[in-house]
C-alpha cells in the first residue's frame, strides 16, 4: 500500500489517494548457458540473463479516511487500453530483483503509471 499525488484517466486529480494492489502475478524468466571443458574437467557458466514479467491490478481511495471507512476502492485502469489489468513482460532484473509481487506491482504502478518518483 501506498499514497501518491496523481491524476487518474478519468481526469480527477488527488493529493493523497491510498492505492492498494488487488492481484498480481510476478514471474521471474532465467536464461543460462552451461559448459563443461572436458580437458580441464571443470564447468562454469558462459553466459546468464534473467527479465521479469508482471500483471496487476491497482484499487485506490481518494484518501485514508475513505479507506478506512471501508468504503470500496475505485480501480485503475489504462488509459490505452481501458482495460483494470496492468501488465509489462520486459521488466529490468536490476531494478525488479528481489521483490515479491506486490512490490514490484507498487513500483511499476508508481513509475510507469502514475509517474510518481520514487
Amino acid at each position: 500500500m501506498f499514497t501518491a499525488a496523481f491524476t487518474d484517466p478519468q481526469g480527477t486529480a488527488y493529493k493523497a489517494a491510498v492505492c492498494q494492489v488487488l492481484q498480481a502475478s510476478f514471474t521471474e524468466n532465467k536464461s543460462e548457458t552451461f559448459e563443461f571443458d572436458i580437458a580441464t574437467s571443470a564447468g562454469a557458466v558462459a553466459s546468464g540473463s534473467s527479465s521479469f514479467s508482471l500483471n496487476y491490478r491497482m484499487g485506490y481511495w481518494p484518501t485514508q479516511v475513505a479507506k478506512d471507512a471501508g468504503t470500496p476502492p475505485y480501480t485503475l485502469i489504462d488509459s490505452n487500453t481501458f482495460s483494470q489489468d496492468f501488465a509489462d513482460y520486459s521488466l529490468d532484473a536490476e531494478t525488479y530483483a528481489g521483490l515479491t509481487a506486490e512490490g514490484a506491482a507498487e513500483l511499476h504502478c508508481k513509475t510507469e503509471i502514475m509517474g510518481v518518483s520514487v
